[in-house]
């Protein structure tokens, strides 16, 4: 055979073996799809199953539940929310005490809606709130529409609780307050990280319009004890809500494009902070906010007793509880200071350094206690 020959021959069947593994090709190009299918199927079907579980050991009676109450609210949103010709109008309100003769228009507004107002300080009567646990993503609006509606509720209350102090009616403006942490801790109660975020948001709102109250009104003892109590939450139960808010995100963060979640893992490995990371350096802020209305508390009793501030923090500590005096950011000593004839507390933020009590907006980390800075708007 000649050299011209074995090349004819060697092309020849080069272009056979082509046809000969398309086959093999073929097979095993199927074979891979099958398995992927297959696992995709069971990993889902896994996730589901695990959430179930999950929605099994939460389940509480109906009669327990405040997710039923707030799903029967819900049909009062429309009645309940703001006007908008009032939102900008009317924002301070929600900030700090008001009086109904300087804001007749929205007075009048809220006596109009006693009924809706008693209806909804039914929440205070439950500790528990168990909405179903949605699936990621199909019932996504669902969820903000939720939230819409216990925020609504929330600012509803806390600007009608701002009235109730101002005009010295002492026990319902607390009520009114101590309903919105109610509602702060059922969003916490839900495993998704935007509701916990919406919970330490209305309760922190909450502990910041109840401390004129502490400070400036006529509480009698009664009234002490009823802040105090709400003041103080299980260490169990924040624990389990949290532990749940994890196990249930996670498995929400498996069925999220891979893109996305390589997005998430760069962004934690660049140190700045994964969701969780932020989330609970927000939940510190709010347990600094809880410690900063206790200590608001002693120092009202001591400048009751002595008639004036006392002069560090150092002089409430046979009075305080253990930790009260800590703020939970840092570990470090709340920062106190007299002026002429009031006093500044602060936390120092999670740098640890004293920035004066300026907090982001004037580009520090300080977390101020007293007096509660009031943001503006246009």
């Amino acid at each position: 055979m000649t050299a011209e020959q074995s090349l004819v021959n060697e092309i020849a069947i080069s272009k056979k073996r082509p046809k000969r593994c398309r086959p093999i090709l073929f097979t095993v190009t199927i074979s891979l799809l099958l398995c992927l299918i297959s696992w995709k199927y069971f990993f889902h079907q896994s996730v589901d199953e695990q959430l179930a579980a999950i929605e099994a050991a939460r389940a509480i009676p109906d009669s327990e539940n405040a997710a039923i109450l707030y799903d029967q609210l819900h049909k009062d949103y429309n009645d309940i929310a703001l006007p908008h010709h009032f939102v900008n109008q009317y924002y301070p309100t929600r900030m700090q005490p008001w009086f109904s003769k300087d804001y007749p228009e929205l007075a009048s507004w809220y006596k109009e809606r006693k009924e809706i107002t008693a209806n909804l300080l039914q929440i205070n009567k439950y500790e528990k709130c168990r909405f179903t646990i949605l699936k990621f993503r199909e019932d996504f609006f669902t969820k903000i529409d939720r939230l819409r509606t216990v925020r609504v509720i929330a600012f509803y209350l806390i600007r009608l609780a701002n009235n109730d102090i101002a005009e010295n009616r002492i026990e319902k403006g607390l009520e009114k307050y101590i309903c919105a942490i109610r509602i702060g801790r059922h969003n916490r109660q839900q495993p998704f990280i935007i509701s916990y975020l919406t919970g330490i948001t209305i309760e922190s709102l909450a502990l910041g319009r109840m401390r004129y109250c502490i400070l400036h009104s006529d509480l009698t003892e009664e009234h002490v004890q009823t802040i105090k109590k709400a003041l103080t939450q299980s260490d169990e139960e924040q624990t389990q809500n949290w532990e749940d808010m994890l196990t249930v995100e996670n498995l929400h963060a498996k069925q999220t494009p891979l893109l996305n979640r390589l997005k998430a893992w760069l962004q934690n490995w660049q140190n700045q902070g994964s969701k969780f990371d932020i989330a609970h350096e927000i939940y510190t802020r709010l347990l600094a906010d809880r410690h900063g209305n206790q200590i608001l508390i002693l120092l009202r009793n001591y400048k009751d007793k002595t008639d004036h501030w006392p002069k560090s923090l150092d002089e409430l500590k046979p009075l305080a509880d253990k930790d009260t005096l800590i703020d939970p950011q840092n570990n470090c000593p709340f920062i106190y200071k007299t002026t002429e004839d009031d006093f500044i507390l602060y936390g120092i933020g999670p740098n640890k350094i004293d920035e004066g009590g300026r907090f982001l907006t004037e580009e520090g980390d300080d977390w101020p206690i007293w007096p509660r800075k009031i943001p503006q708007t246009d």
